[in-house]
């Protein structure tokens, strides 16, 4: 999906504009005594990985190779180390997590297609040195079609990881984990995937997470919670260790939620999230709930989850599926949120209907049961037209990023994922 235009797009990946030193070349017509040269490849992506120093760029050929664990693989912000898929190349994780690396920096991961992976799919930490995170990781257009068997197992798993990227990327399966499961995670951009047909939730940021964008993703037919802002985290894995939220900062912006929430989900979850955003959102056809204020982790060191906002969301519902609008949680502050520049159409509701919010501060500035002339609903095209009532109705926001087709926003902006 790329960035975007510069003037509204979120943070380049560090990676941008770097170029490489030098090139490992790995094949599966590769041999043990490969020198990595183009003519005389490496066999395995493990060979090359403990040959790469700083400038390193790993170009691993068509075909499938086995899991692979990177150690704690170390580059530097001008000569990072790149793992790249050159051509159709799967790493099959049969004999436990797909692609695993603890306490690495400045490592680029791209292009690969990680399947059957028993425990995780990728997993990223910081070898539990909480004081030396993992950091400066971009991870893109990769291809996870499933990971898990049958535990707690997620498609991407990170924790004590900061300033990282995932972008462009397509995640699935995650049997009964997350498609990305956060734990101490910060400054993070997860923008451009597609998270779709998991068996519980999408993208989950816990355990002291802060600063982290969902930007520009499209999440569909999500079971579970498609964003959970917050979570419920041992108290022994926070990162930091002093943290006093689940998560703080978590920001939900342009993206397309299609379908969330079949099995008691939402589409966003703030759960002890602290100051957490979701704004021009598209959302259509949610199950159960839209909106959930919940506190799942009631040590008295957290603060409840509070100041979240929800607004310049567009909503496409039908009324009998959704049992209530908001749903809101004991030991929360929903008085400290705010409701307001949404649009609310429901379908199956010709005529007047108004949405059932109660629970949190009463809504301002809203557009209710006014069509909001989707460009092809049934075709999946959420774009909105030039007359849409959703144009030029949203509330202003600092700083101001791009709609989900990577434009800016007009000022005034459009409510939903994209701009007119």
């Amino acid at each position: 999906m790329g960035g975007g235009s510069a003037a509204c797009a979120a943070p380049a990946p560090f990676d941008v504009g770097v170029t490489y030193s030098r090139t490992l070349y790995v094949a599966t017509t590769g041999s043990a005594s490969g020198t990595g040269t183009q003519a005389n490849p490496m066999d395995t992506i493990a060979r090359a990985v403990a040959a790469a120093t700083p400038g390193t760029r790993i170009l691993v050929g068509p075909g499938t190779y086995p899991a692979v664990s990177l150690g704690s693989l170390t580059g530097t912000a001008t000569q990072p180390i790149a793992l790249v898929a050159n051509g159709a190349v799967t790493i099959n994780g049969s004999t436990g997590t797909g692609v695993s690396m603890s306490d690495g920096s400045y490592v680029v991961i791209e292009g690969f297609t990680i399947a059957n992976s028993m425990v995780h799919g990728l997993n990223l930490d910081d070898g539990s040195s909480f004081n030396t995170p993992s950091h400066h990781v971009v991870l893109r257009r990769l291809t996870i079609p499933s990971a898990g068997s049958g535990g707690n197992n997620d498609c991407i798993k990170l924790s004590g990881l900061d300033d990282f990227w995932v972008v462009d990327s397509n995640v699935a399966g995650c049997n009964l984990g997350e498609a990305i499961d956060m734990v101490g995670c910060h400054r993070g951009v997860i923008t451009g995937n597609t998270f779709h047909d998991v068996v519980g939730s999408g993208v989950q940021a816990k355990g002291g997470s802060e600063d982290i964008l969902i930007h520009r993703n499209r999440f569909e037919r999500i079971p579970g919670r498609s964003v959970n802002a917050g979570g419920s985290t041992g108290l022994a894995f926070f990162r930091p260790q002093n943290a006093t939220a689940e998560a703080r900062n978590i920001r939900v912006l342009s993206n397309v939620f299609l379908r969330s929430g079949t099995n008691s989900g939402a589409a966003v979850a703030f759960v002890g999230c602290d100051g957490c955003l979701a704004a021009h959102n598209t959302i259509i056809e949610p199950n159960r709930w839209v909106v959930r204020i919940l506190q799942e982790n009631t040590d008295p060191r957290f603060v409840a989850s509070r100041n979240g906002q929800f607004i310049n969301n567009l909503i496409v519902l039908n009324a009998a599926d959704v049992s209530t609008i908001v749903n809101v949680g004991g030991n929360t502050e929903p008085n400290t949120f705010t409701f307001g520049n949404n649009l609310w159409f429901a379908l199956d509701r010709p005529g007047t209907w108004t949405p059932p919010i109660t629970g949190v501060p009463a809504e301002t500035g809203s557009v209710v049961q006014q069509d909001p002339q989707l460009v092809n609903r049934a075709m999946g095209d959420y774009r909105i037209s030039t007359t849409s009532p959703a144009g030029g109705a949203a509330r202003a926001l600092t700083p101001r990023l791009s709609d989900f087709s990577g434009a800016c926003f007009s000022t005034p902006a459009s409510i939903g994922a994209f701009e007119r």
